[in-house]
């Protein structure tokens, strides 16, 4: 009977600091700094405009029937900087995308990112969605604008924020944060 209460004993305290070091790891990943770092797989409208100085060139077939689609696919990648002296842990996230005050997408990222005291590490976002059914109403001008500044093409720049909604786990609960935390940038050719 002893070695029993003695057992749960142990156990329950293992289940305690585990929790702990959960609950810690989420206030850590509360503190962290996250800043824009780049885009990398920037496809429009099935054409890599990353890096591909003629890409301007095949955006004009993409561009040219005003009742198809613009696919825009690319990864958005963050630097996360966890400024504490305990581990960051991101068990996934919600997030919005804006770019020049423009709802974009929204969507859920399920993996799990662990930042060491003082690191950085990169947390990459994939997102996708078709501008012009995004931006249905607007004109093929204004949405070619908006395109070609955001693959860094264009003449202008878009300012693009993104709304980060961490999921921490608790205990064995999957918890949203309360509220979102907004990254903004501008994009510039």
């Amino acid at each position: 009977m002893k070695r029993a209460i003695a057992l749960v004993s142990v156990m329950l305290m293992f289940v305690s600091c585990n929790v702990a070091n959960q609950v810690l790891g989420t206030y850590q990943l509360t503190q962290c700094k996250y800043e824009y770092k780049s885009i990398s797989g920037l496809s429009l409208g099935g054409v890599q405009v990353q890096n591909n100085p003629l890409a301007a060139a095949g955006l004009l077939t993409a561009f040219a029937s005003p009742n198809g689609t613009l696919p825009l696919d690319f990864t958005l990648n963050l630097d996360v900087k966890n400024p504490g002296t305990q581990a960051a842990i991101l068990n996934g996230l919600n997030y919005i995308l804006e770019i020049d005050g423009n709802e974009m997408t929204q969507g859920v990222v399920n993996n799990q990112l662990q930042i060491g005291a003082g690191q950085t590490n990169v947390l990459p976002i994939t997102m996708g969605f078709d501008l012009k059914q995004v931006l249905k109403g607007q004109s093929l001008e204004s949405i070619k604008n908006l395109a070609f500044n955001f693959a860094g093409i264009g003449s202008g720049s878009s300012q693009v924020t993104v709304k980060l909604k961490p999921n921490f786990l608790v205990g064995g609960a999957v918890i949203p944060a309360p509220a979102y935390i907004p990254v903004s940038f501008t994009l510039k050719k």
